[in-house]
């Protein structure tokens, strides 16, 4: 039987594969692959697969599972991804995210060498990450304000494009999805914790290394294609916070949720909840902009758009993750993943090939679709399971995991910064991709590494 669960396991992933890489909609593809898996899983075992909580009925018990999943998907993962979601979006449009990239770029224009400056770009952007939780977003952000300096310094535009896609890669923080997902959905514990347990353990030294590493190859590849430093002359003119039509201070209120988040977490009696800060945030936001524009018409324009961007992430990213877990439920009721986990128990490392077996699903899924997202999402709930049989931390399934298929992201042709990007800079999208490559593979090989170091040893 072991041998029979392993196969159906394999077909039901690889059926997903096929499907995602043939255009298929991904929450079609997971809600009805997690519905036929499971009803598979229904046969081959002849168990219900909502275990103690049936309904009387196995039949009836495949669809409950989708109920499950999406009613613990909405009050968990779901509003926190919802109120944070119209936050972000909120800031996105009233420039205030806008104002955040310029001030950060001023931060780096001193400094003369355009390498050094390359590095401190990707560094900072990451960082910026936490606070601006779209890549694509953010990757437009510093193509407008980065961008232009780093051109002017000589770093060649394919360097200076590619390291806007790259300050994206990770997808760290209490406010991203993933992130929630994770700490709600896997490890039952505060978007914050998992942040504080595992990301910040990780993430700094990988954004540190690319960094350097970001600075040495770009440096070579520049002078080995275009002989040196390339001065551009049409370089585009620089973007001032004047421009934008908002208070220079705008770009603080992207940066208070969390901030509120932090202080209070070292507060004793005081818990500030993710969506408890942002719902703060949304009427100092809306107070302070009606007492600077004083235009209560936009307030209500605002208002209302951020209903509309809710909604879209509940059909964007709630659904997907919902969904998700149907397909991550019948995968682990077919048994197959218990079955090969319990063999690598008794091998040598096993814990190490476990580690680099299923980041490559989230690497090659990512690569083939663009997005880190679907894949972390369909498989990540299953590495405290895998961890418990190996014996091994969680950390050590999960930071790779998670970290490794934003990384990979990078250089596929089919991520949305990457094709955004590209064509705000007109150059080929495959230009990037290739030139992407090794920065990120490098920060894929240190997540590796940094994850065994600290969860491993």
């Amino acid at each position: 039987m072991d041998i029979l669960y392993v196969v159906l396991t394999a077909v039901l992933v690889v059926a997903a594969v096929y499907m995602i890489l043939n255009k298929y909609d991904t929450r079609l593809t997971f809600l009805f692959l997690g519905v036929l898996g499971l009803a598979v899983a229904t046969i081959v075992t002849g168990e219900s697969v909502m275990g103690d909580s049936t309904t009387g009925s196995k039949i009836i018990d495949i669809f409950d599972v989708i109920r499950s999943k999406f009613v613990s998907t909405i009050q968990g993962t779901g509003i926190r991804l919802m109120m944070i979601g119209g936050y972000v979006m909120l800031m996105n449009h009233v420039k205030a995210a806008d104002v955040l990239a310029l001030g950060a770029a001023k931060l780096l224009k001193g400094l003369k060498n355009p390498y050094i400056v390359l590095a401190l770009v990707y560094i900072v952007g990451a960082v910026l990450k936490i606070f601006i939780t779209s890549q694509i977003a953010l990757g437009l952000l510093f193509m407008a304000t980065m961008f232009p300096i780093l051109t002017r310094l000589g770093v060649s535009r394919v360097s200076a494009a590619g390291a806007c896609i790259m300050i994206g890669g990770m997808d760290l923080g209490p406010n991203d999805s993933t992130t929630i997902f994770a700490s709600t959905d896997i490890l039952d514990v505060t978007p914050m914790e998992f942040f504080t347990q595992y990301e910040i353990v990780i993430g700094p030294i990988i954004m540190v290394c690319v960094g350097i590493f970001l600075a040495i190859y770009s440096s070579y590849m520049d002078k080995k294609e275009f002989g040196g430093l390339v001065f551009s002359e049409d370089a585009k003119k620089e973007t001032s916070i004047s421009e934008l039509g908002v208070p220079a201070f705008y770009g603080v209120f992207p940066l208070i949720p969390l901030t509120l988040v932090v202080i209070f977490s070292f507060v004793d009696g005081i818990n500030m909840d993710v969506i408890t800060a942002h719902i703060i945030c949304f009427f100092l936001f809306f107070i302070v902009d009606l007492i600077v524009k004083k235009d209560m018409n936009r307030l209500t324009e605002n208002l209302r758009q951020t209903w509309i961007w809710m909604g879209n992430y509940f059909n964007n990213i709630i659904v997907l993750i919902s969904v998700a877990a149907v397909f991550a439920e019948a995968v682990k009721m077919l048994r197959g993943v218990d079955v090969i986990a319990d063999a690598l128990s008794h091998m040598t490392g096993a814990s190490l090939i476990a580690m680099v077996a299923f980041s490559a699903v989230i690497i090659g899924t990512a690569l083939l679709t663009g997005s880190s997202n679907a894949p972390w999402f369909a498989f990540g709930p299953m590495a405290p399971g895998i961890a418990q049989t190996l014996g091994c931390d969680p950390g050590l399934l999960l930071v790779p995991m998670h970290l490794t298929g934003g990384l990979a992201r990078c250089y596929s042709p089919f991520t949305g910064a990457v094709i955004a990007v590209s064509g705000m800079a007109e150059m080929d999208a495959s230009i990037l991709c290739k030139r992407n490559m090794a920065p990120m593979t490098f920060g894929i090989i240190v997540c590796f590494i940094a994850s065994v170091i600290m969860f491993g040893i």
